[in-house]
């Protein structure tokens, strides 16, 4: 499996796949968090939902690095498609990881606030949890499920506004109208203040293991 997420991130790189989605995710924390004086949490909520729109992105960039061909080859040395899913979904959140530092980092040195352990909790497990559905979501609109580019574009845009805006769909929209609300400008807030975005992370965590279980059933027909 080590080898399979190392050849799956290598081909990301080597396509160059992740610029899009990373130049994206870039521009939206730069018009969204600069120099925004409001409280941090409600900042990081606006980094979680750039990071929710990028991660679709990067995941349809990584299951498709590979043409149709690469895809039979690489099934054949892996053998199961589920491995193959989760290398996708790995890789996937492995760089994500790393653009939640950005994330993370970007609000505090563009902006001024209050700067509290509590609140870099709350940013890391939001930016974690839209990363986590994101993924999901990607696989998804990827190949084998979706194989035209502009069907999967389409979609990819759809289920974003869905997870999104409709509120009574966990865990993103109720995280983020959590993280928006008036409770959240308290610069007094404590670690147990943390405790509830964790039940919103293995939500995240549940949708993407649902999203792969999908995507592993539809590719195992197709392929």
């Amino acid at each position: 499996m080590r080898a399979l997420i190392r050849y799956t991130l290598a081909n990301l790189f080597v396509s160059q796949r992740f610029v899009p989605p990373t130049f994206l995710y870039m521009v939206l924390l730069a018009v969204l968090t600069s120099s925004d004086p409001g409280p941090l949490v409600t900042v990081y909520a606006a980094a979680g939902g750039s990071l929710l729109a990028a991660s679709v992105w990067i995941t349809v960039a990584v299951a498709n690095a590979e043409d149709p061909v690469g895809r039979w080859v690489l099934l054949a040395n892996a053998r199961r498609t589920s491995d193959i899913v989760i290398a996708i979904a790995a890789s996937a959140l492995l760089y994500e990881v790393a653009l939640i530092g950005i994330g993370l980092v970007y609000p505090l040195a563009t902006g001024h606030h209050t700067v509290t352990v509590s609140g870099l909790a709350i940013g890391a497990i939001a930016e974690l949890t839209c990363a986590l559905v994101g993924t999901g979501v990607g696989l998804l609109c990827a190949r084998p499920v979706i194989v035209r580019t502009g069907v999967s574009t389409l979609a990819g845009i759809a289920m974003v506004l869905v997870v999104l805006l409709v509120k009574a769909l966990p865990p993103v929209s109720p995280m983020l109208q959590r993280m928006t609300s008036g409770s959240a400008a308290r610069t007094a807030l404590t670690l147990t203040d943390a405790v509830p975005y964790v039940g919103f992370a293995i939500l995240g965590a549940a949708a993407l293991y649902g999203c792969g279980l999908l995507a592993h059933r539809v590719g195992r027909r197709r392929d």
